[in-house]
C-alpha cells in the first residue's frame, strides 16, 4: 500500500478513486466493514481504493489542555491494519487548527474534488469540515454532483455499536477478552524495558519493567494472561500486571511489568511488543512475600491454562 503524508496546505494529488474517509483508531470490525465497502465499490468501478484519515486525533489538537488522549493504535499500526484490508493508498493528513478551519464545503473540494474522488465511503456517523458541520447527509450538496457516496450504516454487536469509544472502555475497565473480539486481533501494547527495583527476581519471578512507546491506552490495575514479542520474533506466554505495587509501596507510580514463563535472560533497552489475552485477577495487597509468591505461582498456572485454550 502506498502511504502519502500531507500537511495542510498540502492536498492529495489527482487520482480518480474510491475514498473511505475515517479516523480508523484500532481498525476494529466496524471499520473494517467501512473498508471492505470501500474496496468493494472500488473493485465495480474498477478503479483504486484509498482511505483518507489523519493524525494525530482532533480531540488532541482542538481538545482542552488537560484532557488526556489515549489511542488504541498507533499510525504504524493502524496503517498496517488498512493495508491489510487490501486498500491500495493511504493519505494521512496532519491534523492541525488550519486544516480544521476548512469550512464542509472547503474540505470536499480540496481534499475529496480535486483528488479524483469518484465514490465516497464513510461511517453513518461521520463529520467533516469545522466544527464537524459536515455530515454524510449533506455529503451530496457538497459534491457537486462530481462524486457519489455510501453511507456504511452503524455496525452493531450484542445489540451496541462497534466503536473505538466501546473498545477504550472496554480495555479501561479490564475486559480485553472482549476488546480483541471487536478489534478482530488481540490488543497489543509496545514499550521498552527499563531498569527496576528487581525486585521481581528477588522472589523468583523476575519481570521487564515496561516503558510504553506511545500513548496507548492502559488497560486497568490487574494481572493478566499476555504474550510478550521480543524483538528477535520469539514469542514467550507472560503474565502482566499492570498497578502501582501495592505489597511494597503505599503510593507506587503505575507500571507495566511482565514475567516471561520459562525465560531467563537480560531484556533491558529492548522492545517488547505485549499481546493482551486474558483478565486473571485485581491487583491486591499481599502480607508478605511469602503469600505473595505463592498467588504469582497460582498466576503463573492459570496464564498457562488460559493462554492454551
Amino acid at each position: 500500500m502506498e502511504i502519502i503524508h500531507l500537511e495542510y496546505p498540502e492536498t492529495p494529488p489527482e487520482w480518480p478513486a474510491v475514498i473511505a474517509l475515517g479516523f480508523f483508531d484500532g481498525v476494529h470490525t466496524g471499520h473494517q466493514h467501512v473498508l471492505e465497502t470501500a474496496r468493494a465499490e472500488a473493485e465495480k468501478r474498477q478503479l483504486p481504493s484509498v482511505v483518507l484519515t489523519f493524525d494525530p486525533h482532533p480531540k488532541k489538537v482542538l481538545g482542552k489542555g488537560d484532557e488526556e488522549i489515549r489511542y488504541i493504535t498507533p499510525l504504524e499500526r493502524k496503517l498496517e491494519k488498512i493495508a491489510a484490508a487490501g486498500i491500495d493508498r493511504t493519505y494521512v493528513v496532519r491534523f492541525t487548527r488550519e486544516f480544521s478551519a476548512l469550512s464542509p464545503q472547503e474540505f470536499v473540494d480540496k481534499y475529496l474534488i480535486a483528488a479524483g474522488a469518484r465514490h465516497v465511503v464513510a461511517g453513518f456517523d461521520y463529520s467533516y469540515g469545522r466544527f464537524g458541520a459536515g455530515k454524510m447527509e449533506t455529503i451530496a450538496f457538497h459534491s457537486r454532483g462530481t462524486f457519489t457516496h455510501t453511507t456504511v450504516r452503524e455496525f452493531g454487536d450484542g445489540g451496541e455499536k462497534v466503536s473505538s469509544t466501546r473498545i477504550r472502555q472496554l480495555l479501561a475497565s479490564g475486559d480485553v477478552k472482549e476488546a480483541a473480539r471487536l478489534l478482530g486481533e488481540n490488543y497489543i501494547l509496545r514499550g521498552k524495558v527499563i531498569h527496576g527495583d528487581a525486585r521481581g527476581r528477588l522472589i523468583g519471578f523476575p519481570t521487564a519493567n515496561i516503558r510504553p512507546d506511545f500513548e496507548y491506552v492502559i488497560p486497568r490495575t490487574g494481572v493478566y494472561a499476555t504474550r510478550a514479542h521480543l524483538e528477535d520474533g520469539r514469542v514467550f506466554d507472560a503474565m502482566t500486571n499492570i498497578g502501582r505495587r501495592p505489597t511494597f509501596y503505599e503510593t507506587g507510580e503505575l507500571s507495566v511489568e511482565s514475567h516471561l514463563l520459562d525465560f531467563d535472560d537480560n531484556l533491558y533497552g529492548q522492545l517488547i511488543t505485549l499481546e493482551w489475552v486474558d483478565f486473571l485477577r485485581d491487583e491486591v495487597a499481599f502480607d508478605g512475600i511469602d503469600s505473595l509468591k505463592a498467588q504469582l505461582a497460582a498466576d503463573r498456572i492459570a496464564t498457562k491454562s488460559r493462554l492454551s485454550i
